[in-house]
Protein backbone atom coordinates (compact mmCIF):
# COMPACT_ATOMS: atom_id res chain seq x y z
CA UNK A 1 0.00 0.00 0.00
CA UNK A 2 1.90 2.87 -1.22
CA UNK A 3 0.25 6.66 -0.38
CA UNK A 4 -3.47 5.51 -0.65
CA UNK A 5 -5.73 8.12 0.34
CA UNK A 6 -8.88 6.61 2.19
CA UNK A 7 -12.00 7.84 3.19
CA UNK A 8 -12.69 6.28 6.09
CA UNK A 9 -16.56 5.63 7.54
CA UNK A 10 -16.15 3.70 9.88
CA UNK A 11 -16.52 4.81 12.91
CA UNK A 12 -14.41 2.42 15.20
CA UNK A 13 -13.24 -1.22 14.91
CA UNK A 14 -12.83 -2.86 18.42
CA UNK A 15 -10.40 -5.50 18.17
CA UNK A 16 -10.95 -8.55 20.49
CA UNK A 17 -7.79 -10.86 21.22
CA UNK A 18 -9.29 -14.01 21.58
CA UNK A 19 -7.13 -16.85 21.69
CA UNK A 20 -4.92 -15.90 24.78
CA UNK A 21 -7.91 -14.91 26.30
CA UNK A 22 -9.68 -16.98 28.97
CA UNK A 23 -12.99 -16.53 26.99
CA UNK A 24 -12.04 -18.48 24.02
CA UNK A 25 -13.17 -21.72 25.16
CA UNK A 26 -16.73 -20.33 25.68
CA UNK A 27 -16.47 -18.23 22.06
CA UNK A 28 -15.59 -21.59 20.21
CA UNK A 29 -18.95 -23.22 21.85
CA UNK A 30 -20.85 -20.53 20.96
CA UNK A 31 -19.15 -20.00 17.37
CA UNK A 32 -17.96 -17.05 16.31
CA UNK A 33 -21.18 -14.90 16.15
CA UNK A 34 -19.09 -11.70 18.39
CA UNK A 35 -17.41 -10.96 15.38
CA UNK A 36 -18.32 -9.29 12.08
CA UNK A 37 -14.96 -9.56 10.59
CA UNK A 38 -11.78 -11.35 11.60
CA UNK A 39 -8.04 -11.46 11.28
CA UNK A 40 -6.39 -14.73 11.36
CA UNK A 41 -2.87 -14.57 12.88
CA UNK A 42 -0.10 -17.20 10.96
CA UNK A 43 3.51 -16.97 11.81
CA UNK A 44 4.95 -17.44 8.78
CA UNK A 45 7.94 -19.27 10.16
CA UNK A 46 6.13 -22.06 11.18
CA UNK A 47 2.81 -22.30 9.13
CA UNK A 48 0.14 -22.87 10.10
CA UNK A 49 -0.56 -25.18 13.78
CA UNK A 50 -3.57 -26.82 15.55
CA UNK A 51 -4.81 -24.12 17.02
CA UNK A 52 -4.89 -22.21 13.61
CA UNK A 53 -6.97 -24.70 12.05
CA UNK A 54 -9.22 -24.72 14.27
CA UNK A 55 -10.11 -21.32 14.45
CA UNK A 56 -10.37 -21.53 10.71
CA UNK A 57 -12.65 -24.10 11.25
CA UNK A 58 -14.82 -21.71 13.33
CA UNK A 59 -15.15 -19.43 11.12
CA UNK A 60 -15.81 -21.17 8.21
CA UNK A 61 -18.17 -22.80 10.15
CA UNK A 62 -20.08 -19.08 10.95
CA UNK A 63 -18.98 -17.81 7.56
CA UNK A 64 -17.35 -14.57 8.87
CA UNK A 65 -15.14 -13.05 6.49
CA UNK A 66 -11.70 -12.89 7.78
CA UNK A 67 -8.21 -11.75 6.71
CA UNK A 68 -4.67 -13.18 7.09
CA UNK A 69 -1.70 -11.65 8.97
CA UNK A 70 1.76 -13.18 7.82
CA UNK A 71 3.24 -12.21 11.08
CA UNK A 72 7.04 -12.02 12.34
CA UNK A 73 8.38 -11.17 8.65
CA UNK A 74 10.94 -9.86 11.23
CA UNK A 75 12.41 -13.52 11.56
CA UNK A 76 13.40 -13.46 8.12
CA UNK A 77 16.92 -14.32 8.28
CA UNK A 78 18.46 -10.77 6.77
CA UNK A 79 15.02 -9.02 7.04
CA UNK A 80 15.70 -5.13 7.30
CA UNK A 81 13.53 -3.63 9.61
CA UNK A 82 11.20 -0.28 8.34
CA UNK A 83 9.52 0.21 11.13
CA UNK A 84 5.79 0.94 11.00
CA UNK A 85 5.65 1.06 7.08
CA UNK A 86 3.89 -0.37 4.45
CA UNK A 87 4.98 -3.79 3.90
CA UNK A 88 5.73 -3.42 0.25
CA UNK A 89 7.68 -0.51 0.90
CA UNK A 90 10.07 -2.62 3.23
CA UNK A 91 10.45 -5.65 1.00
CA UNK A 92 11.82 -3.20 -1.73
CA UNK A 93 14.75 -2.68 0.27
CA UNK A 94 15.22 -6.16 1.07
CA UNK A 95 18.06 -8.73 -0.33
CA UNK A 96 17.62 -10.83 -3.20
CA UNK A 97 17.82 -13.58 -0.63
CA UNK A 98 15.43 -12.25 1.28
CA UNK A 99 13.00 -11.72 -1.27
CA UNK A 100 13.83 -15.75 -2.28
CA UNK A 101 12.91 -16.77 0.91
CA UNK A 102 9.73 -14.50 1.46
CA UNK A 103 8.61 -15.95 -1.31
CA UNK A 104 9.27 -19.57 -0.64
CA UNK A 105 7.61 -19.16 3.04
CA UNK A 106 4.65 -17.55 1.52
CA UNK A 107 4.07 -20.00 -0.91
CA UNK A 108 4.61 -22.53 1.56
CA UNK A 109 1.60 -21.11 3.58
CA UNK A 110 -0.63 -20.27 0.16
CA UNK A 111 0.01 -24.25 0.21
CA UNK A 112 -1.40 -24.86 3.41
CA UNK A 113 -4.26 -22.84 3.23
CA UNK A 114 -5.07 -24.93 0.14
CA UNK A 115 -4.96 -28.12 1.73
CA UNK A 116 -7.83 -26.60 3.96
CA UNK A 117 -9.55 -25.76 0.60
CA UNK A 118 -8.89 -22.32 0.76
CA UNK A 119 -7.45 -20.52 -2.11
CA UNK A 120 -5.12 -17.28 -0.53
CA UNK A 121 -3.26 -14.63 -2.28
CA UNK A 122 -0.93 -11.77 -0.89
CA UNK A 123 -3.31 -8.77 -0.56
CA UNK A 124 -1.70 -6.53 -3.45
CA UNK A 125 -2.32 -9.39 -5.68
CA UNK A 126 -5.52 -10.05 -5.00
CA UNK A 127 -8.05 -9.28 -7.69
CA UNK A 128 -11.22 -11.16 -5.89
CA UNK A 129 -11.35 -10.63 -2.55
CA UNK A 130 -14.66 -12.94 -2.76
CA UNK A 131 -12.84 -16.05 -3.76
CA UNK A 132 -9.55 -15.27 -2.45
CA UNK A 133 -8.20 -14.79 1.39
CA UNK A 134 -6.34 -11.93 1.44
CA UNK A 135 -3.09 -12.15 2.72
CA UNK A 136 -0.98 -9.34 4.66
CA UNK A 137 2.64 -9.90 5.75
CA UNK A 138 3.39 -8.08 9.10
CA UNK A 139 5.63 -7.81 11.97
CA UNK A 140 4.10 -7.27 15.30
CA UNK A 141 7.56 -6.51 16.47
CA UNK A 142 8.41 -3.64 13.91
CA UNK A 143 5.09 -2.49 13.00
CA UNK A 144 5.75 -3.22 9.03
CA UNK A 145 2.38 -4.24 7.27
CA UNK A 146 0.16 -2.95 10.12
CA UNK A 147 -0.71 0.15 7.76
CA UNK A 148 -1.96 -2.12 5.20
CA UNK A 149 -3.79 -4.20 7.73
CA UNK A 150 -5.73 -1.33 8.92
CA UNK A 151 -6.64 0.03 5.47
CA UNK A 152 -7.67 -3.40 4.53
CA UNK A 153 -10.37 -4.19 7.19
CA UNK A 154 -11.34 -0.40 7.19
CA UNK A 155 -12.07 -1.18 3.00
CA UNK A 156 -13.89 -4.50 3.67
CA UNK A 157 -15.79 -3.42 6.39
CA UNK A 158 -17.36 -0.14 4.79
CA UNK A 159 -17.72 -1.94 1.31
CA UNK A 160 -19.37 -5.50 2.31
CA UNK A 161 -20.54 -4.96 6.16
CA UNK A 162 -21.82 -1.17 5.82
CA UNK A 163 -25.23 -2.86 6.90
CA UNK A 164 -23.75 -5.09 9.74
CA UNK A 165 -22.29 -2.22 11.57
CA UNK A 166 -25.16 0.14 11.27
CA UNK A 167 -26.29 1.50 14.82
CA UNK A 168 -28.82 1.17 16.32
CA UNK A 169 -30.75 2.03 19.55
CA UNK A 170 -32.09 -1.18 20.62
CA UNK A 171 -29.58 -2.84 23.64
CA UNK A 172 -27.23 -5.45 21.81
CA UNK A 173 -24.40 -7.01 24.28
CA UNK A 174 -23.02 -9.67 24.25
CA UNK A 175 -21.06 -11.54 27.50
CA UNK A 176 -17.67 -12.66 27.22
CA UNK A 177 -17.36 -14.27 30.68
CA UNK A 178 -18.41 -14.65 34.38
CA UNK A 179 -15.56 -13.99 36.93
CA UNK A 180 -15.10 -12.88 40.60
CA UNK A 181 -13.12 -9.65 41.04
CA UNK A 182 -11.74 -9.26 44.77
CA UNK A 183 -13.29 -6.10 45.94
CA UNK A 184 -16.15 -6.04 43.52
CA UNK A 185 -17.86 -9.46 43.33
CA UNK A 186 -19.40 -10.89 40.51
CA UNK A 187 -18.90 -9.24 37.08
CA UNK A 188 -19.04 -10.22 33.88
CA UNK A 189 -17.40 -9.05 30.70
CA UNK A 190 -19.73 -7.35 28.03
CA UNK A 191 -19.11 -6.20 24.86
CA UNK A 192 -21.61 -3.37 23.95
CA UNK A 193 -22.33 -2.78 20.29
CA UNK A 194 -25.63 -0.93 20.13
CA UNK A 195 -27.59 1.20 22.67
CA UNK A 196 -26.78 2.41 26.03
CA UNK A 197 -26.23 0.93 29.59
CA UNK A 198 -27.36 2.63 32.84
CA UNK A 199 -26.54 2.09 36.23
CA UNK A 200 -29.42 0.92 38.12
CA UNK A 201 -30.76 -0.63 34.89
CA UNK A 202 -32.56 -3.76 35.01
CA UNK A 203 -30.70 -6.87 32.87
CA UNK A 204 -31.77 -10.08 32.13
CA UNK A 205 -28.38 -12.57 31.32
CA UNK A 206 -28.63 -16.74 30.63
CA UNK A 207 -27.27 -19.08 33.66
CA UNK A 208 -26.96 -22.93 33.96
CA UNK A 209 -30.13 -23.09 36.16
CA UNK A 210 -32.10 -20.27 33.92
CA UNK A 211 -32.51 -16.70 33.50
CA UNK A 212 -30.53 -14.17 36.12
CA UNK A 213 -32.20 -11.23 36.73
CA UNK A 214 -30.39 -8.27 38.49
CA UNK A 215 -29.65 -4.65 38.02
CA UNK A 216 -26.51 -3.29 37.10
CA UNK A 217 -24.72 -1.99 40.35
CA UNK A 218 -21.57 -0.55 38.13
CA UNK A 219 -19.99 -0.03 35.06
CA UNK A 220 -16.36 -0.47 34.68
CA UNK A 221 -14.18 -0.27 32.01
CA UNK A 222 -10.42 -1.03 31.79
CA UNK A 223 -7.33 1.90 31.45
CA UNK A 224 -6.77 3.06 27.97
CA UNK A 225 -4.45 0.94 26.29
CA UNK A 226 -4.42 -2.21 29.45
CA UNK A 227 -4.50 -5.29 28.82
CA UNK A 228 -7.76 -6.89 29.77
CA UNK A 229 -5.51 -9.49 31.28
CA UNK A 230 -3.32 -7.61 33.39
CA UNK A 231 -4.76 -6.15 36.85
CA UNK A 232 -5.34 -2.50 36.74
CA UNK A 233 -7.81 -0.05 38.19
CA UNK A 234 -10.83 0.50 36.43
CA UNK A 235 -12.33 3.88 34.93
CA UNK A 236 -16.42 3.75 36.41
CA UNK A 237 -18.64 5.17 33.97
CA UNK A 238 -22.75 6.10 34.85
CA UNK A 239 -23.56 5.78 31.90
CA UNK A 240 -21.77 3.23 28.76
CA UNK A 241 -22.57 3.31 25.15
CA UNK A 242 -22.43 0.67 22.28
CA UNK A 243 -21.53 1.07 18.74
CA UNK A 244 -18.72 0.52 16.38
Amino acid sequence: MKNVEVDIKVPGLLIIDTPGHESFTNLRSRGSSLCNIAILVIDIMHGLEPQTIESLNLLRQRKTPFIVALNKIDRIYGWNASPDGAFQDSLAKQSKAVHKEFEERLNRTKLALAEQGLNSEVYYKNRNQAKYVSLVPTSAITGEGIPDLLYLLCHLTQTRLSEKIMYVGELEATVLEVKVVEGLGTTIDVILSNGVLNEGDRIVVCGLDGPICTNVRALLTPQPLRELRVKSQYASYGTAGGGL
